[in-house]
């Protein structure tokens, strides 16, 4: 059986591809086709483990994934996993994929329609908090729907930051990109970006910078004690989306928010 690699699957689909995809997916009822239990969720002590399975036409697709925090720490991914497809009908394995990768592509093309249709179209500067592997797919998806002209960037790691500047130099030679922290990244970015797995909020607002126009986009916060965004910036957005229903038992920031509203 092949297995598709990073390389590989970057290969073959694009950002702007995923989000087209995702969008054909919801504007024709692609709900109609799938079936998508939901994820069985397990903790073991700081690490979690993921199994995702999905049916949608002729193929039943499963992701099992491993989540250690800690790993950032030892100079490891936090993320592993796999992602094997299957025949629906015979249950036959067809090929099995990097699902760290196919992670990342999705969950930062869902951010990447939030910003196609919620963000200023008058976009030039983003902040990206966090240089994994969601920060960098989160800025394939955000040159993808919007000219972007400058990223500032901030990661607590310099080894990591480093790493994703070079990077990020190397395939965007006309952005200009920035080492920043987080009270620059809330001043001067119109969308801002958070890929931690922070337990407390990456982003300090005490009211005294306008929020008016800026598009928050939060993907690290997959567990109850996780937090990126604080509950004063939520507290003034007009609107909030999620992408999950999940997210209202699993996310911080969603669930203090339906806390404080009560």
């Amino acid at each position: 059986m092949h297995f598709i690699n990073d390389q590989e699957i970057r290969e073959l689909i694009s950002a702007k591809d995923i989000i087209d995809t995702i969008e054909d997916y919801y504007l024709n009822d692609g709900e109609k086709e799938s079936f998508v239990p939901e994820r069985l969720f397990i903790n073991d002590d700081d690490n979690s483990a993921l199994l995702m399975p999905s049916f949608y036409e002729d193929y039943y697709g499963t992701k099992l994934i491993g989540i250690a925090p800690g790993n950032a720490e030892i100079g490891e991914v936090t993320l592993r996993g796999i992602f094997l497809l299957n025949d629906r009908k015979t249950m036959k394995p067809l090929v099995i994929m990097d699902a760290r990768t196919i992670s990342a592509m999705r969950t930062g093309a869902v951010s990447g329609l939030g910003m196609k249709y919620l963000a200023s179209k008058e976009t030039e500067t983003i902040g990206i908090i966090g240089t994994g592997d969601q920060g960098w797919s989160h800025l394939e998806e955000a040159c993808a729907v919007r000219y972007v002209q400058r990223v500032l960037v901030y990661n607590r790691s310099k080894g990591r930051l480093n790493q994703f500047m070079e990077k990020a130099k190397q395939k965007y030679p006309s952005i200009r990109f920035e080492v920043s922290n987080p009270v620059i990244i809330l001043k001067e970015a119109q969308i801002i970006i958070t890929t931690t797995t922070s337990v407390e909020p990456v982003i300090a607002y005490d009211g005294q910078v306008e929020l008016t126009g800026k598009h928050f986009a939060g993907s690290g916060a997959f567990k109850s004690f996780m937090q990126e965004i604080p509950d004063s910036i939520i507290k003034e957005a007009d609107h909030i989306y999620v992408d999950t229903h999940a997210a209202f038992f699993e996310c911080g920031e969603i669930i203090n928010a339906i806390n404080g509203s009560q």
